[in-house]
């Protein structure tokens, strides 16, 4: 589940949850002197169709979604001050040969990305997160940036 896989990030992770970023979107905030990243939670699962620009999930056009994180994420960095990476987070996703097949591939990296965004699976978060291993943030960015989500939080 999601929430164990956020709950369970090494300690160099804050979380803060239920943050409003717009006056219709909340999301999961991840902050660490890797970056910040928003996790928007879908509730889609199934066969994912994807270019760079299209991301089409059980034949339903998700592109509007997308647009939506991207206003949010755009909305956020104003507030804040401070970049964003946008993650669109499924419970799962595989691709058409899968299906044809009938079995998970091991070698599928559950991991797209469609424009801005980056589409991953509740499976694949940790391991994206743990990827980066360079800091883009100072201690004391990653402290003011969490101090400055209390306005966002919901209470």
């Amino acid at each position: 589940m999601l929430q164990d896989t956020l709950h369970n990030l090494p300690d160099i992770w804050t979380v803060k949850e239920d943050v409003q970023v717009t006056h219709l979107h909340t999301c999961t905030v991840l902050i660490s002197t890797h970056g910040c990243f928003l996790v928007f939670p879908q509730d889609t699962a199934g066969v994912i169709l994807h270019n760079p620009r299209s991301l089409i999930v059980n034949d339903q056009n998700l592109m509007p979604q997308v647009a939506m994180v991207q206003q949010s994420t755009q909305s956020f960095e104003r507030v804040t001050g401070s970049r964003a990476q946008a993650l669109m987070v499924f419970r799962q996703l595989v691709e058409p040969d899968e299906l044809r097949a009938k079995r998970l591939f091991d070698s599928t990296v559950r991991e797209w990305e469609i424009d801005t965004v980056k589409i991953l699976t509740w499976e694949s978060l940790k391991p994206y997160l743990q990827q980066f291993k360079s800091k883009t943030l100072q201690v004391e960015e990653t402290v003011q940036l969490t101090l400055s989500l209390r306005k966002l939080a919901l209470p």
